[in-house]
């Protein structure tokens, strides 16, 4: 394995340049990488639609309805994401809010609930209140929010690819081993 590794260690370089490159992308042109990702996935969406929908035509009768209605689910999607990224970028972003609201309301009924048996409650508490204001932010300025995720998906992508190339000159680097 070692030896399949050494002759082709470029290939892990390339990759790790490629990692690199869309993390800087990310970094600091998060919008243009997240415009990118959209149009690929609806690109990917309405292919697959397409194809689904074509399958469904030449179905069988108990398969055809259910595999015509897939494919046209599909194509409205990769539409959305095409025509309305705008939209994806919203929903997700208020389904994460919603998220961590719910996610920081819990904890703090959690303490308050069980704070005879537990130790530090407070500090329970102190995170559900964080969750929460941490979840109005992102309801305040859903594209800052947005925006900061892709930058941080940036920065582990660049750390991904440095690692990626160290390693691939590592593996170049060390002695043949007999087979």
């Amino acid at each position: 394995m070692l030896e399949a590794l050494q002759k082709r260690w470029w290939i892990l370089a390339i990759r790790g340049v490629l990692v690199l490159i869309l993390g800087l992308i990310a970094l600091f042109m998060p919008l243009a990488a997240l415009e990118s990702i959209l149009l690929y996935l609806g690109i990917i969406a309405l292919i697959t639609g397409i194809v689904i929908l074509f399958e469904g035509f030449g179905a069988e009768k108990g398969q055809k309805g259910i595999k015509i209605l897939e494919g046209i689910i599909y194509i409205m999607f990769g539409l959305l994401f095409l025509v309305k990224p705008g939209y994806i970028i919203s929903f997700t972003a208020y389904f994460i809010a919603f998220w961590i609201m719910f996610a920081g309301v819990f904890q703090i009924y959690s303490a308050i609930k069980l704070r005879k048996v537990i130790q530090n409650e407070w500090l329970m508490i102190i995170s559900g209140i964080i969750s929460i204001i941490f979840a109005l932010l992102i309801f305040s300025n859903v594209v800052a929010a947005t925006v900061a995720v892709i930058m941080v998906i940036g920065v582990y992508a660049i750390i991904s690819g440095i690692m990626m190339i160290m390693a691939s000159f590592r593996i170049k680097g060390l002695k043949k081993t007999d087979s």
